[in-house]
């Protein structure tokens, strides 16, 4: 089995509004986010951040690695894949060779994310102790990337549309437009 978790977490600051809450043609981004991973074939679905049925960010505004640090101490052990709830054009062909990966972690070239990685008790202790970094820049999906040294997919005839994620409103329009 592959789980499914949609990091949704952040503060939207530069977005000026909850992003999971913005629509794509009627349907809000954390709605399509977990309708395109159980297309995908990600059979469970969990939600980072503090909504109803989130899990709670453990560092407070700590990115995305402290989304999936949090996360992950109460995640079973296995695949899952991760997506952040900003990407407005996401689809399954952008997910599928990731859920293909036999490696402990596995990304597009230049896109930390999406993510699939393997969650066990090594890994739960990596992101604990990455968690701890002084350098902000050590606490990243970049980082992460560079220390497992995982699968590194081209992104050779891959829609890249699919890849686009949104943190301001102009961002949100050009995705959009």
């Amino acid at each position: 089995m592959i789980g499914g978790l949609i990091l949704a977490g952040g503060l939207s600051s530069r977005m000026g509004r909850d992003k999971a809450m913005l629509t794509v043609d009627g349907e809000t981004l954390l709605d399509r986010t977990t309708r395109i991973l159980r297309a995908s074939g990600v059979q469970r679905v969990d939600v980072s951040g503090t909504r109803p049925g989130g899990i709670p960010d453990r560092y407070v505004q700590a990115g995305p690695l402290g989304g999936i640090a949090s996360a992950a101490s109460v995640l079973p052990d296995g695949a899952w894949l991760i997506v952040p709830v900003d990407m407005p054009r996401l689809h399954p062909d952008v997910l599928l060779p990731l859920m293909a990966s036999s490696a402990r972690a596995a990304c597009w070239s230049q896109h930390p994310m999406p993510m699939m990685l393997r969650l066990d008790d090594d890994m739960r202790g990596l992101l604990e102790r990455m968690m701890e970094e002084a350098d902000p820049r050590g606490r990243s999906p970049f980082a992460l990337r560079a220390r497992l040294a995982g699968d590194v997919l081209p992104i050779d005839g891959l829609d890249t549309r699919g890849l686009v994620n949104c943190n301001t409103p102009d961002e949100w329009q050009e995705a959009n437009a």
